[in-house]
């Protein structure tokens, strides 16, 4: 059995020398934009990058209208389809609040029709540079 000790041995030096080094990781780039309904600002939301044809999602959220995805350095290079949802807008400060005041404050999600969403058919493309 010594010859399957070597063996394992090799493997577990050449799989440590695999984690190092040049990075998988794709290049990415940070995004910023408007976002508007109807001509209105979103006033809050989430913006999605789903890499074409497959990769990792980059997200952000959307205040206002306007997003910035940062996460992990941005939006991967490429084509994306682009999902927006609405979701609830909590208060900027709820220091000292109770739940029930928080609960009262926060403002319903603005219903972002499903072409926007799940049925998607918004497309953009990150680029370097």
């Amino acid at each position: 059995m010594p010859e399957l000790k070597t063996i394992l041995c090799i493997l577990t030096s050449l799989l440590l020398v695999g984690c190092g080094g040049v990075s998988d990781a794709p290049d990415r780039r940070v995004v910023t934009g408007n976002v508007t309904l109807n001509g209105t600002p979103l006033e809050g939301g989430v913006i999605r990058f789903l890499p074409q044809p497959t990769g990792p999602i980059a997200a952000g959220k959307i205040r206002d209208g306007k997003y910035e995805v940062t996460n992990k350095g941005g939006v991967p290079l490429g084509k994306h389809k682009v999902e927006i949802k609405g979701t609830p807008i909590l208060p900027d400060d709820t220091t000292g609040m109770s739940l029930g005041e928080i609960d009262a404050a926060t403002k319903p999600a603005i219903n972002v029709p499903e072409k926007y969403y799940k049925d998607s058919q918004l497309e953009a493309t990150v680029e370097a540079g």
